[in-house]
């Protein structure tokens, strides 16, 4: 905002001396004969005139390089910041050259024109941007307005999209057609997981899926919205308004990623018993798969902490190996084990994901995540870019934070891309960490060596063992036949805000008239996993708000994913 005002104040500035100038050379058309001044008259002439303009001058002259050094600034400086890339998708002139042609399709990875993501429709001659799959892929297609800017793919990739297909188009037409461009996403995929999630009828949910080599072949967000509703000035003004004071229900939060649709602040999950997976693959890398813990009914309580961590409606498994444990999600042994691992090596393993793992670091985002051909990086991140998943390793973290961490709960903050992304590492053959990608076909982009193919494979068995005859038994007995998978249940309490039904903050006054807005805990749902059990062709993470057990909720959903990427011809050369 300082150049904007300086700029005015210049601008007015030099209007005023235009009219003075103007007004003065008007008042004194006709001078009197010169005639020498008085010795009274001398400190307001001509010498005292000409100084007072000198001065004048040289504070004029110094605001205009004020505002040329910051608009120099923000030209040379500031188009590597995300301020400065978000001003950029809100900058009218931008956005005038941006739907001065006509942009490029986004078509499905069949590439067929009917399963466009993103299309033309010519209705009587008036040419509108399209949205097939409307609320369903919002959090992806994003939408594009002249007046409120764009988002998602429409943002990410607008450089590549209203690129000419060729110098002939470039130098011809006088309306430039922009380059089409095909992505992973499949949008009878993308149709049937959210579909899955609308018919939970819970607050809000996600899917992700990945292919092998980290494809994202469907990501589903739910509350969603319709693009269509960006040209309704006061409907998206509410919905706007709505991300900035009640971010827990907005339908502008990508839940997938735990970003807002168009860019902005953070939006974390536990992940429950899901993060087990984490847990066990670092002590099956390290060796230390042989251990050996008590469950108890009292409980397991960390040293120093008096407080003691118990399993979900107090079952007791007694004393049990790791095997037994991960099929039966046993909170107390993992307890137990993340701190036998120690925070060190729980921290090195992290880092190999991504993870922050200690509060004083001060990255935002993972903008490194992403593998992409197509896109301006900058602008993609602050599309897709999630923010940093975080643990709490440091020193300040006590015994029980650890412990805690270890089950997913406590200070673990993660989106769901990050666990599908860890069912991706599982199920990949060499156990490597694997960039996900919009592109087909696109170079597999490996962040970091997870943990060993060895480890990978036995943390596969134990994954096979949960849907066999473990936690995910029942919800995986409907699965058809002749169709395998891998997975892990989860369950993560959470305390969010309560709203009441117009979507507004409770708030309460306690017994010293203070104001408090009221929390509420909620238990959301999730399962992770992959399939086929031998082989894995798909990877996912579903995740349902405030759904309960991950085998009553998420678990049947992945059940139905399955069952459609198969039909689909997705699981093929898999077992």
């Amino acid at each position: 905002m300082i150049p904007f005002f300086l700029t005015l104040v210049a601008t007015s500035l030099g209007l005023l001396l235009i009219l003075l100038l103007i007004w003065t050379a008007w008042r004194h058309r006709n001078p009197p004969p010169v005639q020498d001044d008085p010795p009274a008259a001398k400190a307001s002439g001509p010498a005292a005139t000409n100084r007072w303009i000198r001065g004048l001058r040289i504070g004029f002259v110094l605001l205009l390089v004020a505002v040329f050094g910051f608009h120099s600034y923000w030209v040379f400086k500031a188009d590597s910041t995300d301020e400065f890339t978000r001003s950029k998708r809100l900058d009218a002139r931008n956005r005038r050259l941006a739907e001065s042609g006509l942009k490029g399709w986004v078509l499905d990875r069949t590439g067929r024109l009917d399963s466009a993501l993103i299309r033309y429709r010519n209705d009587a001659g008036t040419i509108s941007r399209e949205y097939p799959l409307g609320e369903a892929a919002v959090h992806l297609t994003g939408y594009s307005d002249f007046v409120f800017g764009s988002g998602g793919f429409e943002f990410a990739f607008r450089k590549w999209l209203t690129e000419p297909t060729s110098a002939f188009t470039r130098a011809t037409s006088a309306g430039l057609v922009g380059q089409d461009l095909k992505v992973s996403i499949d949008s009878r995929m993308q149709r049937t997981a959210f579909d899955l999630l609308v018919d939970t009828h819970k607050q809000a949910a996600a899917i992700v899926l990945l292919l092998p080599n980290n494809e994202v072949l469907a990501m589903a967000s739910t509350p969603s919205f319709d693009p269509r509703t960006v040209i309704e000035e006061s409907a998206w003004r509410r919905m706007n308004q709505q991300a900035e004071t009640a971010q827990d229900i907005s339908p502008l939060v990508n839940r997938t990623l735990g970003t807002l649709v168009s860019g902005g602040p953070a939006f974390y999950y536990r992940p429950g018993s899901t993060f087990k997976t984490f847990t066990a693959a670092v002590a099956i890398d390290s060796g230390l798969s042989g251990e050996v813990f008590t469950c108890k009914a009292d409980g397991f309580t960390p040293p120093g902490s008096g407080r003691p961590i118990r399993d979900y409606g107090g079952e007791v498994h007694g004393s049990m190996g790791l095997a037994d444990a991960f099929k039966h999600s046993c909170n107390q042994y993992f307890a137990q084990l993340g701190l036998k691992l120690g925070r060190a090596r729980l921290a090195d393993y992290a880092r190999r994901l991504h993870f922050s793992v200690s509060p004083d670091d001060e990255a935002l985002n993972s903008v490194g995540l992403w593998q992409t051909e197509h896109a301006d990086p900058q602008s993609f991140n602050l599309m897709f870019a999630p923010p940093l998943q975080k643990m709490n390793l440091s020193s300040s973290a006590s015994p029980y934070d650890v412990a805690l961490q270890s089950i997913g709960q406590g200070f673990d903050d993660v989106a769901v891309i990050q666990m599908a992304l860890i069912a991706s590492s599982v199920a990949g053959a060499d156990g490597a960490y694997v960039a996900p990608t919009f592109d087909v076909g696109g170079k597999r982009k490996v962040i970091s060596q997870f943990i060993s193919a060895q480890s990978a494979a036995q943390l596969r068995a134990l994954m096979r063992l949960v849907v066999h005859s473990g936690t995910a038994a029942g919800a995986f007995a409907s699965l058809d036949r002749g169709l395998t998978a891998g997975g892990k249940t989860g369950t993560a309490d959470r305390e969010v805000t309560s709203y009441d039904r117009e979507g507004n903050p409770v708030v309460f006054t306690d017994s010293d008239g203070n104001q408090h807005t009221r929390r509420i805990g909620v238990t959301d749902s999730w399962f992770i996993g992959f399939a086929p059990a031998n082989n894995p062709r798909i990877a996912y993470a579903v995740m349902v708000e405030n759904g309960g057990q991950g085998a009553h909720s998420a678990a049947p959903i992945a059940v139905k994913l399955i069952e459609r990427a198969a039909a689909l011809g997705y699981l093929a050369g898999g077992d």
